[in-house]
């Protein structure tokens, strides 16, 4: 090698040792090396641009973790040390060194153990980054959550308080509607009355939507596992928008599987959810032609069965370009389209938050003018081996007389209303209108029950409540206090178990609910419908559908005489609003026979009572009494319902020729 050669090799070689030891002192992070006591034997410019440190106040001087904190050196004496020690390396430990202005400096640091051949270890390196911008990011991004959680958490106080003013009037307007719906009235009356009903249920579905999206939204909603028929579930969502269909003059069709397994394990209420919204959607949205609800199977392994779900129509279809958006919130398909049907435009989504629950996603085909197709697939377990829920069995109205009631509440609307129904109950009752005054009617003792709202001026239902259960009478500690807020978030809280409250119900609320939660809590026996005097045997052959077992005609026209009292026009109004109610009421009937629907033939009865009772209609009476033990027993067979179906249509069809018979005289 040439002199020139061996001067530019000697060059190269101390320009690249000078090279790094710069970059060792000025990298953009620090570097410390200590012994294995800890003691710090070097350091780069870096590390100590950062904390202010001379160079001989730290080398052979100080301790690493002298420079820590107080609580970065209890970290690094209870974890740090003895993990390097360890495992010969730590990495992303988080600690703060304090500089020499008093000011802490955010670290992150990795350290690994250098050992000898022998294994003896000889001094610790350690790299040191600046955790200043991390932190400041981490802090933003704490600011920006805790600014989102409270949004969310308005956004929630506001829809409970939207809530809680629409339902309290709306409770009033639906519990009057059936109130008055019980009484004589004329045909113009009646219209306004439909009206009103189907005005009132519009905005309690209006609410539930707005409530139901809130609640998925804030991840309170799981689903259920439980049996369930899926020709049942089908049945009744397609009975319940029949009427509907029926007003459109549209056909609408359900198409099961033969394959379909007579029972299917998962959550009937959400499925349900989803299949009305999008079947009611497509009679919404079609004005002539069909609506079909398919249930296919597509494949089965073992003991789960993957089943396709389509609903079609063939109504005014969705453009291309609007497909993407019919899915989001508060968005329907366009301007027009909105103005015209009307709507939350929240069913889809909900529809599609719910399908996301059960690990699914639905698809939608569509073409302007000619229809529309939404579908998606669910994998469900078969429930075979599994037994279905037994039906609700039948209020009597007398199970509850003679209970003493009483009802806290602050609007004379409500009071006025659920006093009706506490006075045909056979319930005494005491009205007040706050917290203060309950707790001092509760002192003075003999009640039975509470029904306590929950807002209330000078003492709220929680405040009272909690009073009441601090009492040191040990029978008001355990009185049964029951909670009626309109707000659909107070239970979720569990503030309402935690004041005391033994329970809670919901306006508007189904009197229905009310009548055994009341029974429920005063250990009121609501007995199950009697099973059928007459056992089938096992292998007995079904019933001919025509047979002759209807009980003979059993009414009285007396009551519509005496209403009357002897004026034949007020007679035959009364018969022609008692005809129009039987007519209404008889497709009802006949379709909740049909589904097995137990709870819809319960409310119908119900919905009859007054009519029944005004007719002395015995045999009707009986006939609907064995309808509701059939759908109620295990023993139900087609043949045995479509008797009992039978039976109730022929007394119905009775009793709606005599009514006919007067309602057309002329005068």
């Amino acid at each position: 090698m040439s002199r020139v050669d061996e001067e530019r090799t000697s060059f190269e070689e101390g320009q690249f040792e000078e090279s790094a030891e710069e970059l060792y002192e000025h990298a953009p992070c620090g570097y410390i090396s200590t012994r294995p006591d800890g003691l710090i034997i070097k350091v780069n410019q870096t590390f100590l641009d950062w904390t202010g440190y001379q160079r001989e106040e730290l080398l052979g001087r100080k301790r690493f973790y002298e420079l820590l904190t107080m609580a970065g050196r209890i970290y690094h004496e209870t974890h740090y040390a003895p993990l390097l020690q360890m495992q010969g390396f730590v990495r992303e430990i988080a600690l703060e060194l304090v500089c020499t202005d008093r000011r802490t400096l955010p670290i992150l640091l990795n350290s690994v153990q250098k050992k000898d051949a022998a294994g003896t270890p000889l001094y610790h390196r350690t790299t040191i980054f600046n955790a200043t911008d991390r932190k400041l990011y981490e802090r933003e991004l704490l600011l920006a959550r805790k600014k989102a959680e409270q949004v969310a958490q308005s956004k929630a106080i506001l829809l409970a308080t939207i809530s809680h003013e629409i339902r309290n009037p709306l409770n009033a307007i639906t519990a009057a509607t059936r109130l008055l719906g019980m009484t004589a009235l004329s045909e113009k009356q009646e219209k306004y009355l439909r009206i009103l009903a189907t005005s009132s249920s519009s905005l309690l579905d209006l609410v539930n939507d707005i409530l139901d999206w809130s609640k998925i939204e804030a991840g309170k909603i799981s689903l259920e596992q439980r049996p369930f028929d899926p020709r049942e579930l089908l049945s009744g969502i397609v009975n319940g928008l029949a009427a509907r269909a029926e007003e459109k003059k549209l056909l609408l069709h359900a198409n099961l599987d033969e394959k379909l397994p007579a029972r299917l394990l998962g959550d009937p209420v959400k499925l349900g959810q989803i299949l009305t919204n999008l079947t009611s959607n497509a009679i919404k949205f079609t004005e002539s032609g069909s609506v079909t609800l398919t249930l296919a199977v597509r494949a089965q392994h073992d003991d789960e069965f993957t089943v396709d779900v389509r609903v079609s129509d063939t109504g005014i279809g969705i453009s291309p370009d609007q497909l993407a958006a019919i899915f989001e919130e508060y968005t329907q398909a366009s301007y027009d389209i909105g103005m015209k049907y009307g709507g939350t435009g929240l069913g889809l989504s909900i529809s599609r938050k719910l399908l996301e629950l059960h690990g699914s996603k639905m698809s939608v085909e569509s073409v302007v003018g000619q229809g529309s197709s939404f579908s998606f697939e669910l994998r469900l377990k078969t429930g075979e081996n599994l037994p279905i829920e037994a039906p609700r069995s039948a209020a009597p109205e007398q199970a509850l007389r003679g209970l003493r009631v009483l009802l806290a509440e602050d609007s004379e609307v409500n009071t006025y209303v659920l006093t009706r129904w506490l006075e045909r109950w056979g319930i005494a009752f005491d009205t007040v209108q706050n917290g203060r005054m309950a707790v001092e009617q509760v002192r003075k003792g003999g009640y039975d029950l509470v029904l306590m709202d929950l807002h209330m001026p000078e003492l709220n239902g929680y405040e009272a409540t909690r009073t009441i259960r601090q009492l040191p009478d040990e029978r008001l500690r355990q009185l049964p206090i029951i909670a009626i807020s309109a707000s659909a978030r107070i239970w979720q809280q569990g503030s309402v178990r935690a004041s005391g409250f033994t329970d809670f119900i919901g306006k508007p609320f189904d009197t229905d609910v009310l009548y055994r939660m009341m029974a429920l809590h005063t250990s009121r026996e609501l007995p199950n419908p009697p099973e059928p005097l007459v056992q089938e045997p096992a292998h007995r052959p079904p019933e001919p559908i025509a047979s002759s077992t209807a009980p003979a005609p059993d009414f009285s026209l007396a009551g519509l005489e005496q209403r009357a009292a002897g004026d034949p026009q007020v007679r035959a109004a009364l018969a022609r609003l008692t005809l129009h109610e039987l007519e209404q009421t008889r497709p009802a009937l006949r379709s909740a026979l049909a589904a097995g629907a137990a709870d819809k033939l319960e409310r119908l009865c119900q919905e009859l009572e007054g009519t029944l009772r005004l007719l002395d209609a015995n045999a009707l009476t009986a006939a609907l009494r064995r309808a509701k033990s059939l759908l109620a027993s295990r023993q139900r067979t087609h043949a045995r319902v479509q008797a009992v179906t039978l039976a109730v249509d022929w007394e119905m069809e009775t009793l709606i020729e005599a009514l006919a018979s007067i309602a057309n005289q002329d005068f």
